[in-house]
């Protein structure tokens, strides 16, 4: 039952930020869209053989994959350091998971041999705020 609600907190935040992040561009006229970014990355990195469209469902899959580890990461720190889940503690590990988003984006953006043309620090700021939606969402199934 546990795992349930981590899964499902996982799948809750990452819709939830997700939203967020394509709300953005309509309202910036920037590509934020996680997605679409982990396609194109994929597809400017690998083969041929692998060459995901924007819209593929590669980028979907890895990204709720993404979200669903981030939780049960959030709730592996809960067992193990008993802390009770709050809005402040998951609040606290929305800010932990954005900055490990945002070092894992420059990452990959940094060993791209052709990364995406997007306005980077607009881009780590909006990460920033969408994974701090992503653990508001996911409370809702963790307390």
């Amino acid at each position: 039952m546990e795992l349930l609600k981590v899964i499902l907190a996982g799948i809750l935040g990452t819709l939830l930020m997700t939203a967020f992040s394509y709300l953005i561009p309509r309202l910036r006229a920037k590509q934020f869209r996680e997605p679409q970014l982990l396609n194109m990355i994929l597809r400017r990195s690998t083969s041929d053989s692998m060459n995901p469209s924007n819209n593929s469902l590669i980028g979907w899959v890895v990204h709720f994959s993404i979200g669903i580890i981030l939780m049960t990461l959030f709730y592996m720190f809960h067992l193990i350091f008993t802390f009770k889940i709050s809005f402040f503690s998951i609040f606290i590990y929305g800010i932990f998971a954005g900055s490990l988003s945002i070092l894992s984006w420059y990452l990959m953006f940094s060993l791209s041999n052709n990364p995406a043309e997007i306005t980077m620090k607009e881009f780590y700021f909006q990460l920033l705020i969408a994974h701090i939606l992503f653990a508001t969402g996911a409370v809702i199934f963790m307390i």
